[in-house]
């Protein structure tokens, strides 16, 4: 296919054409440089809009966790008795990765 130039399209009327590797590209139809083209007009920033959250969170007081006293004992374990590191199933902490 031959070359033809720039294919352009005229900002006056909306034809279409090629310039055929001329220095000016005028339109065949209604003459217009189309150097003479307004400028484009850039699109309009859009501002960024935060999210307002209404924030009802009210810290509540802390409660006392629940002991361990009471499971040691329905196990039939004195508090102290078992040593670290050994669950009441008497298994090593390290044979859970087994």
């Amino acid at each position: 296919m031959a070359n033809l130039g720039r294919k352009w399209i005229c900002f006056a009327c909306g034809t279409k054409f090629y310039d055929f590797m001329k220095p000016e590209a005028v339109c065949p139809k209604c003459a217009a440089n189309q150097k003479d083209a307004p400028a484009k007009p850039k699109a309009p920033k859009k501002e960024k809009a935060a999210l307002q959250i209404d924030d009802d969170f009210s810290p509540e007081t802390e409660a006392e966790a629940p002991g361990d006293e009471g499971l040691e004992e329905s196990l039939g374990i004195a508090p102290g008795e078992r040593p670290q590191g050994v669950d009441p199933g008497d298994l090593n902490m390290d044979d859970y990765d087994e």
